[in-house]
């Protein structure tokens, strides 16, 4: 029995075993469940397995006597986890800022995960298709949710959604606090809506998911020799799926994503890409009363209630941040616009930079900004010897226009697919040969 229990530790502990179990977690991301441990504590899964995973992973680095391979991007993140844990004497509320402070702990070590994993073109391929048909099984219930309301009506679709999806995959605090603030309905010309969310707290995180690894599934699509088709169904649905969040900041950020990447394409992909650009434009502008196209249209309305409130609330940040070059301490946005908040109050700057640099401090900020150039950059140099990881500009470009008007720094699910394409990027740096 005894050894029996080694050989399975062994497995478990090689190379090939993490990987496989990778692949597996980078599958099922967006199906993570939450624990409560405590009342008013909600565990999302996710911060339980990646701890777990990264003590296996430094267990089996240990017993082959490898080190880890350190990297700038190592580095950059450790000195952003410095300066976040730093700003806890920043803090007016330490506890409130150390829930914070372990959220980050707890979700960061994935890129190291990562890093050490993803080290040759096989497997980086591999985790990618894991994380493309995870999302295309997201994008599915996502539609299905959408398409419900115009058969069972919204109120129907809604509560199902609230009482029986939302304790199980969010938390029993944290789905209350979705509830009393929700954002899950829109009215678009006099019309409402239920957003596309599926299992996610909120349709802006679902976009920015749907819109990461929409340009991977592309990709995958044009270079594979197997399951092409797949890949395209998979592209419509993630796309498809993406539109009915109905997220103004999503959308503007696959416009982005798609031109910047222009010049990196051969010209029969740029026609291709430029026609697609052009007959998508045109289907949306033809539509008689297209939601889709109002809701695109009205994020050049500086008179439209919500655009309002996010320059309000810039303007608020940046007031925050002169006063505090150093920040105000990690989770204590909310606290110094309202002293009275509660802890799960959904005030933030609507601006993943702003956000960074009122709790963080501005050199947190430069430290963010330098980390995500800097794999950008080793996406477009990889990018001219190999297409594949055109898919990679694309990405984190969606992922950067996206957060001007969004947060996504405490989400278990962007947090951790954006720390594993910045782990894709410096493992493409140390391939000589890329996928």
């Amino acid at each position: 029995m005894f050894s029996v229990k080694l050989s399975k530790l062994k497995i478990i502990t090689d190379g090939n075993g993490l990987f496989h179990a990778l692949v597996v977690f980078c599958a099922l991301l967006p199906f993570q469940f939450a624990l409560n441990p405590a009342p008013g504590f909600d565990l999302a899964m996710i911060r339980v397995l990646i701890p777990a995973f990264f003590l296996i992973l430094i267990f089996s680095l240990f017993k082959n006597k490898r080190c880890p391979t350190v990297n700038k991007d190592y580095w950059l993140l450790i000195v952003f986890l410095f300066l976040a844990t730093l700003s806890l004497f920043f803090s007016h509320n330490l506890f409130w800022s150390l829930r914070k402070l372990l959220f980050l702990f707890s979700i960061f070590p994935i890129y190291f995960i990562a890093s050490s994993l993803l080290n040759n073109q096989s497997r980086q391929r591999s985790a990618i298709m894991a994380l493309v048909s995870g999302a295309t099984a997201l994008a599915i219930v996502a539609i299905l949710q959408f398409l419900a309301q115009f058969v069972f009506g919204i109120n129907p679709v809604y509560n199902f959604l609230a009482h029986s999806f939302a304790p199980f995959f969010l938390g029993n605090s944290f789905a209350q606090s979705v509830l009393a603030y929700p954002s899950w309905l829109v009215n678009v010309g006099g019309i409402t809506y239920m957003r596309a969310t599926a299992i996610f707290p909120d349709p802006h995180m679902l976009s920015y998911y749907f819109g990461m690894l929409l340009p991977w599934s592309i990709i995958l699509w044009t270079t594979s020799k197997k399951y092409s088709h797949w890949f395209l169904i998979s592209s419509v649905l993630l796309f498809v799926a993406d539109i009915c969040t109905f997220t103004r900041g999503g959308y503007l950020a696959l416009i982005a994503g798609a031109l910047v990447i222009l010049p990196l394409v051969s010209k029969s992909e740029l026609k291709k890409i430029l026609g697609a650009i052009v007959v998508t434009a045109f289907l949306f502008i033809i539509t008689p009363s297209s939601p889709v196209t109002g809701r695109l249209t009205s994020s050049f309305d500086v008179k439209e209630g919500s655009n309002q409130g996010r320059l309000s609330n810039w303007q608020q940040a940046l007031f925050i941040i002169t006063q505090n070059p150093f920040g105000v301490g990690i989770g204590m946005y909310s606290l110094a616009v309202n002293p009275d908040a509660d802890y799960r109050e959904p005030i933030y700057a609507h601006n993943l930079y702003l956000d960074i640099a009122a709790e963080l401090g501005t050199p947190a900020l430069i430290i963010f900004i330098t980390l995500l150039t800097f794999s950008l950059t080793l996406f477009w140099k990889a990018a001219k010897i190999n297409p594949f990881f055109i898919a990679g500009v694309a990405s984190l470009t969606i992922f950067s226009i996206h957060s001007m008007v969004e947060t996504p720094l405490y989400s278990v699910h962007i947090l951790t697919i954006f720390l594993i394409i910045l782990a894709l990027s410096f493992s493409v740096q140390n391939n000589e040969k890329t996928v």
